[in-house]
């Protein structure tokens, strides 16, 4: 049992749709996004809660969660990964809409170009994306600013999936690399 309650209990009083056991299910959820601090998706914890709760509800169904450390666990790891998605889906910008760094980190930037009154972000960001070598330069440009999907990304390069998306996780930290380290020496 976690933190005292009886997921077990809970669980099936899901099952049965009672409406308390559903706001109990919510709290859990609540409580794993707060430790995300996913605090800039206030808005749609709500709808975050009801995709947890569907998928809870149909596992429940199915006699998959028995075990009440497991319940908990598979809770935690399934709001993570519907968070993740939510997150992934707001970074999938097309280049003229935000840009998935904050505004202290583009002034930096900005000022460090020594052009605060006509400094475009995504000019910026580009012109950094530029420098990166080719292999990352593709991934990010055909992700982020062309929004095409892994899926078709892994067509028209030939890298598996699995490859594609940690080669992208690491043009990102290489990015992140050269913005930091030109916000360092400025």
């Amino acid at each position: 049992m976690a933190g005292g309650d009886d997921w077990i209990g809970i669980q099936e009083r899901l099952v049965c749709g009672e409406r308390l056991a559903f706001l109990e299910l919510g709290r859990l959820v609540t409580s794993v996004l707060a430790q995300l601090r996913a605090y800039d998706f206030q808005d749609e914890w709500d709808d975050l809660r009801q995709e947890v709760a569907l998928a809870v509800l149909a596992n429940a169904r199915k006699g998959r969660l028995r075990d009440p450390q497991a319940f908990v666990g598979y809770v935690r790891i399934i709001t993570r990964n519907k968070f993740i998605d939510r997150l992934k889906t707001r970074m999938r910008r097309r280049e003229h809409e935000a840009l998935p760094w904050d505004e202290e980190t583009a002034r930096a930037v900005a000022e460090r170009a020594g052009a605060v009154e006509a400094f475009d972000p995504a000019d910026s960001l580009w012109r950094e994306v530029e420098r990166l070598p080719e292999a990352e330069r593709e991934l990010l440009v055909g992700v982020y600013r062309e929004g095409k999907s892994y899926q078709e990304m892994s067509d028209e390069t030939g890298v598996p999936l699995g490859t594609l998306k940690r080669r992208l996780r690491q043009a990102l930290d290489l990015l992140r690399g050269h913005l930091a380290g030109g916000i360092e020496s400025g």
